[in-house]
């Protein structure tokens, strides 16, 4: 039996074209049409699983993969105290 595995990144969203640690902010319209233009280039599947944020949640059903199962195992980290901070911002308070 073969057995392939398929990793998707997420698409682009504002918090990370600026930079910032924020794992839960929505698509925004210019990745959700990223996504959608995708969607033809991905094969079908037997399983599809997705990390439990919105942005991954989105990117899934975006790319024609609305019955991806919510996987909590594949969430992202816990950013503490950098939650929502740009990297030059955290890179400034935190040189270290």
């Amino acid at each position: 039996m073969t057995v392939r595995v398929m990793l998707i990144s997420p698409v682009m969203n504002a918090a990370l074209r600026e930079a910032r640690f924020d794992g839960d902010s929505p698509l925004d319209r210019s990745g959700r049409e990223r996504a959608r233009a995708a969607a033809g280039a991905v094969p079908a599947a037997g399983l599809a699983l997705s990390g439990p944020s919105v942005r991954c949640r989105e990117t899934s059903e975006a790319l024609g993969l609305a019955a991806a199962r919510t996987e909590p195992a594949l969430g992202g980290w816990d950013l503490a105290r950098w939650a929502g901070r740009r990297l030059d911002e955290v890179a400034a308070a935190e040189p270290a």
